[in-house]
């Protein structure tokens, strides 16, 4: 496999003064498409159950059209790479926003429901890092990593703002407004970053290497970049699905789990900004071992029933920082390792092994809690694949020396 990408002779400095619009382009269009829909998707269920009757069973097995969804992230990225990366956030926007639509005019047909649920995730494929992250990477060689979190935050701030305002439109002008805000927030967020977003000619050095699809997937590299994230969105997506009822469970009342889930949210913030200022400091193997590893100590914090309130929180914000980084590894590794020309299909298959990885997590948590009346089990298993997630991205270091030793031997015969 190649090479890092070069860092060439462009400072930090010049590259921010080059980029800053594409930054602020990509934080502002990925803040409002289907990356914000997992943090206000739980406002809907209450609503959608009590008006149509559906039990929560029935209403969480939409999770399945969205693994469905999620798991055509490739064929989205690699349209990105054809077509480029405009026409597909338009036709994601568009197409998130009219499922959107869709949902607040549904009549409780639970299949229109999973429809629907398959289209808006589909469609809002083409509005996240897939497509965003691209112009970024092309511009952005030393001061990548920085660059991609700094972006991707606005993710995390958003998600901070959107849900209580979103509530509040649902309990003053009911919950199909609330569908309504969704998809206007994505047609108006999309918008304003492709009026931000200058026209981009990649850097020589990040295209020199460049691997295609093909190519790539016939790597070690590849295939222990996306074993990794599917592994550790297994523990991390679990966490994420029953947050609240662990924390509940443990005896804190209905504040104090928004508190400590406040907590949750400001850890992947910070998570995200430091890892992407480590990555373009120190080795990515090391950095991206240490970020997914740490939230192994965190599962096993919230063993038990202790309610030692410190200890709780701890142990979620260590969490929190694995599934800040996470967000910044993925396009960076692609990026560095594999360059630019097949970059949307790749990160569309690190991104299928992410919703993958989130689905089954959520419902083997879920599983364990109903076989054992405990999270323990699940908490034991999530330290593990924290650890081996952590080693499959510490291999990837491994796997590029042998391939360069090999290349080398090969050019002395």
């Amino acid at each position: 496999m190649p090479d890092p990408m070069p860092e060439g002779h462009v400072s930090s400095r010049a590259e921010w003064g080059l980029g800053w619009r594409i930054v602020l382009a990509a934080g502002v269009g990925a803040a409002a498409g289907l990356i914000l829909y997992p943090f206000v998707a739980s406002l809907f269920i209450q609503h959608h159950t009590a008006a149509f009757k559906w039990s929560r069973g029935e209403a969480s097995f939409a999770s399945v059209a969205s693994l469905i969804a999620g798991s055509l992230a490739p064929f989205v990225g690699r349209l990105a790479d054809k077509a480029g990366v405009r026409p597909v956030i338009i036709l994601g926007a568009l197409g998130f926003a009219g499922a959107c639509i869709g949902m607040s005019l549904q009549n409780g047909n639970i299949w229109l429901y999973y429809g629907l649920t398959f289209l808006l995730v589909f469609f809002g494929l083409g509005t996240t890092s897939i497509t965003w992250a691209r112009p970024i990477n092309a511009v952005f060689v030393r001061s990548r990593g920085l660059a991609l979190s700094t972006a991707l935050s606005s993710v995390t701030l958003t998600a901070a703002v959107t849900p209580p305002l979103l509530n509040h439109v649902m309990q003053t002008y009911g919950w199909r407004s609330g569908w309504v805000m969704l998809g206007l927030m994505a047609i108006a967020g999309s918008a304003l970053g492709l009026l931000l977003l200058p026209k981009v000619k990649p850097r020589a050095e990040a295209m020199l290497n460049s691997y295609r699809l093909g190519e790539a997937t016939r790597t070690p590299a590849f295939w222990l970049l996306v074993s990794g994230m599917f592994i550790i969105n297994i523990p991390s997506g679990g966490l994420m699905a029953q947050m609240a009822a662990l924390i509940g469970d443990k005896g804190f009342d209905g504040a104090t789990v928004a508190s400590v889930l406040s907590a949750f949210a400001i850890s992947v913030f910070f998570g995200r900004l430091v890892a992407g200022f480590c990555l373009d400091r120190f080795p990515a193997q090391l950095v991206t071992f240490i970020a997914m590893g740490v939230p192994a100590i965190g599962c096993l914090m919230l063993l038990g029933q202790s309610a030692y309130m410190p200890l709780v929180i701890a142990g979620i914000a260590l969490a929190g920082l694995s599934q800040g980084a996470e967000g910044d590894v993925g396009p960076f590794l692609i990026a560095r390792y594999f360059g630019l020309k097949a970059f949307g299909a790749l990160m569309g298959c690190v991104n299928a092994a992410v919703v993958t990885g989130t689905g089954v997590g959520g419902i083997l948590f879920a599983q364990a809690y109903d076989f054992t009346k405990s999270y323990d089990i699940a908490l034991w298993a999530g330290a593990g694949c924290f650890l081996v997630g952590a080693l499959c991205f510490a291999a990837i270091g491994v796997s590029r020396r042998a391939r360069i030793e090999e290349s080398a031997a090969a050019d002395q015969v």
